[in-house]
């Protein structure tokens, strides 16, 4: 029997949980409420389409009104250069990895090694870009960009020899007249001193020796020459020449350039590097690095060890005589041995 009740006090039926997404009408397609005119024939395709259907997208992106805050997420990327870029990573090398250690401000050397792999990649993560270790599009572009004219492969250069002391040939002349002394194809005690004050000037690492970093202040390295001879034709009286520039300067605990100064070990190992010779920084590590020699047989250049166990050094001066930093008050001198030595090793 029908309800008389009033319409608005029937029960209403309980709402389905999900409505559905389109509704097809007379020709109107309803969806979410809103009514769109849209063909007969539309209307037909639509109620006769497959139930696995991708279901329609009621809403398509818009662009952001003015004024309107920006979303929260992930910072935007960089725009990546729409030229193409050379793509830079550990090994690389020119003219393009020094410009990106020159932008992160590290050791320019133009070789993409540990130091620029590191940089790179802490960059990146700063900029929250892929962190790679790889200088791609995204990287330039937060680096500043390419260089101009950096679009294609730097051209290829010649190797880049270091010259140090007792190095000679060309190369070494044409170091000579860029520093404005002396030209003998020989690099002498004068040639280290002209270096080294040179390297001073321009605020580069004072060691004498002249690498990748020198020979780009000096303009670039002479590719036309022969490569250097190598300093293997240093003796013990070049050590102890070398040694005896320093007489007078004071005894530094730790100390081991001359703008330090030195202590004894200090002393023996920045004089040996100036020929080329790599030894260990302590007295004891160096009174190792060879076997002994007669202690009755000592040669110019010799290191000369003291104490037991180990813990000073000096570099044999002829007659019973040595050139060290002995200790504190005291300034590096030649003198008499105080007592007997208990090592001595020869390295020239």
């Amino acid at each position: 029997m029908a309800s008389h009740e009033p319409q608005h006090l029937r029960p209403r039926p309980p709402r389905s949980a999900v409505r559905p997404a389109l509704q097809v009408r007379r020709g109107t397609l309803l969806a979410t409420g809103t009514a769109l005119a849209v063909p007969t024939s539309l209307g037909s395709v639509l109620s006769a389409a497959p139930a696995q259907a991708a279901p329609l997208q009621t809403a398509a992106p818009t662009a952001a009104l003015p004024g309107a805050a920006p979303s929260v997420g992930r910072a935007a990327l960089p725009a990546a250069p729409t030229a193409p870029v050379t793509v830079l990573r550990y090994g690389s090398r020119g003219d393009l990895v020094e410009v990106v250690q020159q932008r992160l401000r590290i050791s320019v050397d133009g070789s993409f090694g540990p130091q620029t792999l590191t940089a790179v990649k802490a960059f990146q993560r700063t900029k929250d870009l892929q962190v790679d270790g790889v200088v791609g599009p995204y990287t330039w572009a937060a680096l500043g960009g390419l260089p101009s004219g950096g679009g294609e492969d730097p051209a290829p250069s010649c190797t880049s020899y270091v010259v140090r002391y007792g190095a000679k040939g060309d190369v070494v002349e044409v170091l000579q007249r860029r520093l404005g002394i002396q030209v003998d194809g020989d690099f002498g005690p004068w040639t280290l001193d002209a270096v080294k004050a040179y390297q001073r000037s321009h605020d580069l690492t004072v060691d004498g020796i002249v690498g990748p970093n020198t020979w780009r202040a000096l303009g670039g390295y002479p590719c036309s020459e022969e490569p250097p001879s190598r300093p293997s034709g240093a003796t013990g009286q070049d050590v102890l020449d070398i040694a005896k520039r320093y007489i007078g300067y004071p005894y530094s605990w730790g100390g081991e350039t001359p703008e330090t100064s030195f202590d004894c070990s200090g002393l023996t190992q920045y004089v040996y590097r100036q020929v080329g010779i790599y030894i260990p920084r302590t007295s004891l590590e160096q009174s190792r690095f060879r076997p002994g020699v007669d202690l009755d047989d000592l040669h110019i250049g010799d290191l000369v060890f003291f104490y037991s166990p180990v813990h000073h050094v000096g570099i044999y001066a002829g007659d019973g005589t040595i050139i060290d930093a002995s200790r504190p008050g005291t300034n590096i001198s030649i003198h008499r041995m105080y007592t007997e030595p208990v090592k001595a090793i020869r390295l020239l």
